[in-house]
């Protein structure tokens, strides 16, 4: 997690991914480093409204859930302060989504909006991915 910004946790229901998360918080606020949880589920919501949309008769922006989160948590913070904020996406990732994501996910660190603005992944901030896997997958990774 020191050379990462973007983590997945990956595992079956009752694995345990949610009590890694929850430990990573609790130990940090013991160490007294204030940590910052944003959990969101990308399928609960459209794309739309995760991202934001533009109304081409108005010509306005409206932010969507996760530009809303991204936004505020990216803010710059003193370099003094040893403050973290997690971005946990807590849900099945879909193509529908997660294409948006890629630019964050590399070496660009940057989320690119409908409207064109450009929201960097500040050294603060981190992306987190809780994904399940299905009785099936873990059966077939077995076998190979």
């Amino acid at each position: 997690m020191l050379t990462r910004h973007s983590i997945i946790i990956v595992g079956p229901t009752g694995g345990g991914k949610s009590v890694i998360i929850d430990t990573l918080i609790k130990t940090r606020t013991a160490m007294g480093f204030l940590s910052r949880v944003y959990t969101l589920n990308p399928k609960a919501v459209s794309v739309t409204e995760l991202y934001g949309i533009f109304n081409p008769v108005t010509q306005d922006w409206s932010d969507g859930l996760l530009a809303n989160i991204f936004r505020s948590v990216n803010k710059p913070i003193p370099s003094n302060k040893n403050e973290r904020a997690y971005i946990l996406f807590d849900g099945d990732v879909d193509e529908m989504w997660i294409e948006n994501m890629n630019s964050v996910m590399d070496d660009n660190r940057v989320l690119t909006l409908g409207n064109g603005e450009r929201i960097r992944l500040q050294s603060h901030c981190q992306l987190l991915f809780e994904v399940t896997l299905g009785i099936r997958l873990v059966i077939q990774s077995w076998a190979v």
